[in-house]
């Protein structure tokens, strides 16, 4: 079945401390849920990343969150879905959990068919949160190596110039 995609730019923009966007009640489906949040300076002590991975699977869990993720001592990685309310309810948790999630820019797309949703709800303690050979404090600091952030429809405009690089 086609349908075609429509792009909310509003909704396309970083969210790091700010509202997430708001549930527009016509789009049917649920939701998902993409994000990743970095713990520098330090990282988490194995006390706190054994914490973490308790507390994300029980705000998941309370909000019928269901999808993959990561908690390694240097921060958390996911692919998450719910209903849409759900999967804003979980975001929140995590900022009144743990600050550092105020910094997230959670990505959410709403309109999800029922049979492209997660069954479950799997949250793994792992050594690293990618998978590079760079366990915690060998890893560089994205504090110190960022680059500027661009929102999506800035990054557009912005490869359309021969000379970026």
């Amino acid at each position: 079945m086609d349908h075609e995609e429509i792009v909310v730019p509003e909704n396309a923009r970083a969210v790091c401390g700010k509202e997430l966007p708001p549930v527009n009640p016509e789009t049917a489906g649920g939701s998902i849920l993409l994000f990743y949040q970095y713990v520098e300076d330090p990282i988490w002590t194995k006390a706190e990343h054994k914490a973490a991975l308790k507390k994300v699977i029980e705000i998941g869990t309370k909000y019928n969150i269901t999808g993959r993720g990561r908690v390694a001592r240097e921060g958390l990685n996911c692919t998450l879905t719910g209903k849409p309310h759900d999967i804003r309810s979980f975001c929140y948790g995590l900022r009144e959990w743990n600050d550092v999630f105020n910094d997230t820019d959670f990505k959410i797309t709403d309109g999800v068919a029922a049979d492209k949703m997660f069954k479950a709800l799997s949250i793994r303690k792992t050594n690293e949160l990618v998978a590079y050979g760079l366990a915690g404090d060998k890893a560089p600091s994205l504090k110190k190596f960022a680059g500027e952030h661009l929102e999506a429809d800035d990054y557009h405009k912005g490869m359309q110039d021969p000379d970026t690089v």
